[in-house]
């Protein structure tokens, strides 16, 4: 007997859940219904030049603002070329002054018939080679500059520091990620369709998006739906096994949307009903 009165109070529980659950939420068709979660898109950081770690700025979970400093490796070499380049460039801007002097003084001199053709000439191309030499010396400090910047990366928007890769002393290869971040706006919601439903579901398709603890759905958009099937099965296609293919199907949502989103949290996506229209 007491066996029997936990199997009903259990029932009932199991009743409650499942009231609450679908509690403030339109009745729709079962076939509308599709499970899925949410996914991110990362976006992995990595320099372009190699170097050991120096600083990392952020740690995994937090929230990084745009433009915040994330990490930054070892730069001592550039710092010195950076210099050197600067002194370079300096010394070659003096002596294109001086030739430039040099070539005023040997064209007036050609002017007044004193100099020979030869001379003038020769202050001439003097003075194009100076240049030539501080337009290199520019672009040499350019790229010193340039090697400077990219050991050092910051957030190009407000995002979750989704996860860390490298610590400070170790070293990096260049192109190697260091972190990863998640923006929010990159977030969207997966799902499965049977074969039988997939003529349903076209891109620009309007749904509503269920999650645990939510009291409204998000609405979004899909954007993806796959031409593949998930799994092939060992037989044959026929007209009674075919609805046992799923194919995955992706949803944009507003960034507002996105960012209630959870990456791998259980979600259930539906059709958006169609307003009805009254006769007249």
């Amino acid at each position: 007997m007491k066996s029997i009165r936990i199997l009903i109070l259990l029932a009932a529980v199991g009743i409650a859940v499942a009231f609450f659950w679908q509690r403030g939420r339109p009745s729709v068709p079962t076939e509308d219904v599709f499970f899925g979660y949410g996914e991110g898109e990362l976006v992995y950081v990595a320099a372009p030049l190699g170097g050991e770690m120096e600083e990392l700025n952020v740690q995994r979970g937090d929230q990084a603002k745009k433009g915040e400093q994330l990490f930054t490796l070892e730069r001592n070499e550039e710092l010195a070329a950076r210099a050197e380049a600067e002194e370079t460039l300096k010394e070659s801007q003096a002596t294109r002054e001086q030739r430039k002097l040099d070539f005023t003084r040997a064209k007036a001199l050609r002017d007044k018939r004193v100099t020979s053709p030869e001379a003038f000439d020769a202050a001439r191309l003097a003075l194009l080679t100076s240049e030539h030499r501080v337009a290199a010396r520019k672009s040499s400090l350019a790229q010193a500059d340039w090697r400077y910047v990219q050991k050092q990366q910051f957030a190009s928007a407000d995002a979750l520091v989704y996860d860390t890769y490298q610590r400070p002393g170790e070293w990096v290869s260049a192109g190697t990620p260091v972190l990863s971040l998640l923006p929010p706006e990159y977030m969207k919601a997966r799902f499965f369709v049977p074969e039988t439903a997939l003529g349903k579901i076209l891109p620009g398709t309007e749904v509503e998006i269920f999650m645990d603890g939510w009291d409204e759905a998000l609405l979004g958009q899909v954007s993806f739906v796959s031409p593949n099937a998930e799994y092939t099965l060992p037989i044959i296609y026929s007209r009674e096994n075919r609805a046992k293919l799923v194919f995955l199907v992706e949803a944009s949502l507003p960034p507002e949307a996105a960012r209630l989103l959870h990456p791998g949290a259980p979600l259930e996506v539906r059709l958006k009903p169609k307003p009805l229209v009254n006769d007249k």
